[in-house]
């Protein structure tokens, strides 16, 4: 059987990462696993000259190892678009979300990966189309977790007339709404007040964010729909926002269209890993202690 082909990307903001990069590429010659560099890999190392693009790495490897955090999945997604490949992630600090391991586990990660069977979950990608009035399209941006259209720095509310597959939703009056993938139930629409979604639910979340009337709740739809936002003319400026990270101004004359790409992220996860283990982690959720005949049980 074909060794498994893996390709490095730091983010070299972390602190200790070249340190774990170092561990990590001695643990793959040992394993006999071919390793490709993306620049950010092969400046730490001392061989800039093997560094690569990212999509030339992408298209060289069968998997791609992100040391950094969940916002650095998210970097590499936005970056690679169509040319996605699974993505094996080790975190710089605490478990994330997105990530399979810590950089103290990391040698799991490596065996792993050397034995070719590692499981995948494919998550889905949400992709934002800004059209003008006559139909011709202005960009096309997708994300992983969500896209976000909010007002500007301004504190006034905007208003967002909101259609799925043609039918007028509502006119949501507020900051702003964001449109989540089940990745990014956990992110900006958890803070909003959005609900937790299953991973791998073909679902998307609408969450309105502080909302100027209180019946103004999220919803879950579909993701084979096809949602319109328009923001017509207001006051001041209003923004699309795309994982945090890319951010356009739509005028009134402008409309977007979102709807679920036609590729996702296979991202890897390790064996023992649960999505409710991670859940229960994260937000510290134990349950409430019960008190009979005075004891906690």
């Amino acid at each position: 059987m074909a060794k498994t082909r893996v390709g490095i990307i730091a983010n070299l903001i972390k602190p200790g990462v070249a340190l774990v990069l170092q561990g990590l590429m001695a643990a793959f010659e040992d394993a006999g696993v071919p390793v490709t560099l993306d620049h950010s890999a092969a400046e730490p190392l001392g061989r800039p000259e093997e560094g690569k693009d990212l999509k030339d790495v992408a298209e060289q490897v069968d998997v791609l190892v992100v040391l950094g955090g969940d916002g650095t999945i998210l970097n590499v997604c936005g970056r690679l678009g169509a040319c996605m490949k699974p993505l094996a992630a080790v975190n710089i600090g605490t478990l994330g979300f997105l990530t399979c391991v810590t950089a103290e586990d990391s040698a799991r990660l490596v065996e792993l990966l050397a034995s070719g069977d590692y499981p995948v979950s494919h998550r889905s990608i949400i992709r934002a189309r800004v059209l003008e009035s006559d139909g011709e399209e202005k960009l096309d941006h997708i994300g992983l977790n969500e896209i976000t259209i909010s007002r500007g720095t301004i504190s006034r509310l905007v208003h967002l007339e909101t259609w799925i597959n043609g039918e007028p939703l509502n006119i949501y009056s507020g900051d702003g709404l964001i449109i989540s993938t089940p990745t990014g139930s956990t992110a900006y629409s958890l803070s909003a007040g959005g609900p937790i979604v299953e991973p791998n639910s073909d679902v998307f979340v609408l969450t309105p964010i502080c909302p100027h009337s209180l019946s103004n709740r999220a919803i879950i739809v579909k993701d084979d729909n096809l949602i319109e936002i328009h923001a017509p003319e207001q006051r001041d400026q209003v923004f699309m926002t795309v994982d945090g990270g890319f951010v356009t101004e739509i005028r009134p004359e402008q409309r977007i269209e979102v709807s679920r790409a036609d590729f996702d992220l296979p991202l890897v996860t390790m064996p023992d890993a649960s999505f409710y283990g991670i859940v229960r982690q994260k937000l510290g959720w134990s349950g409430s202690t019960v008190v009979r005949n005075g004891e906690a049980k």
